[in-house]
């Protein structure tokens, strides 16, 4: 702005001393009367042209100014927005390929969960108790048949009613096949988990059988006297 200012005081000041020069020509004969002062008006003409020439060139510049500065805060906001959204972006995929590793690792368990099931000779071999003394008692259906150990989880599975969910998921542990029994009725007192410990036994008369080695009920073992006591119940409601 200060040099501005010098500018168009040093154009004011030639401008005097040129037209001060104009009035001693007239004065001394080499302008005809009255020629400085035409002269020095089409100056002033051509000077004011100029000027507002000038004027509207600098307004131009500065409108261009302006909208290079909003387009320029424009093209950051843009590119604030961009980094914003890259990152939510970033984040989100982040979450999903979370979310697919969980389900990838669910999906494994659950395939390990079906592919963990006893042979079809092992439940379909009688299923018996071992006594104290040594031997094997199992129960026998209504037709004669032993009864085996997928008849007796069929059995589980379908009795109680509509109400009740019974819920089933073998494990394999060395020679041993313990299943896992979870019953629930409608109230909190009718649930039920009962884990059966069961290996494949070759009796001294030469049976292949499966054997209900243990059971625990909610946690807590139950003896050998309550197995015993339990396949009898079983035996006689089947032979009713």
């Amino acid at each position: 702005m200060g040099k501005l200012d010098w500018s168009v005081d040093q154009l004011e000041h030639d401008l005097a001393a040129s037209f001060a020069l104009l009035g001693r020509m007239e004065q001394g004969g080499v302008l005809a009367p009255g020629e400085s002062s035409a002269l020095a008006d089409g100056v002033m003409r051509c000077m004011n042209g100029a000027l507002l020439k000038v004027s509207e060139s600098l307004e131009a510049q500065a409108a261009m100014r302006r909208e290079l500065a909003a387009m320029r805060e424009e093209l950051l906001r843009a590119g604030r927005e961009r980094q914003i959204y890259q990152a939510a972006q970033e984040q989100r995929i982040r979450s999903l390929e979370g979310e697919v590793q969980t389900l990838r690792a669910q999906s494994l368990l659950a395939e390990e969960a079906l592919s963990c099931f006893p042979s079809d000779e092992f439940l379909s071999r009688p299923l018996v108790v071992c006594t104290a003394q040594g031997d094997y008692l199992g129960v026998s259906v209504v037709a004669g048949q032993p009864l085996c150990m997928g008849d007796f989880v069929r059995l589980v599975e379908q009795g109680g009613g509509q109400r009740r969910i019974v819920c089933t998921l073998w494990e394999e542990r060395g020679t041993d096949w313990f299943l896992t029994m979870s019953l629930s009725g409608q109230g909190a007192s009718q649930r039920r988990c009962y884990v059966l410990e069961t290996r494949a036994v070759l009796t001294p008369s030469g049976n292949h059988v499966t054997e209900l080695v243990g059971m625990v009920e909610n946690g807590e073992p139950v003896s050998g006297d309550f197995l015993l006591q339990m396949f009898r119940q079983l035996r006689e409601t089947l032979q009713e």
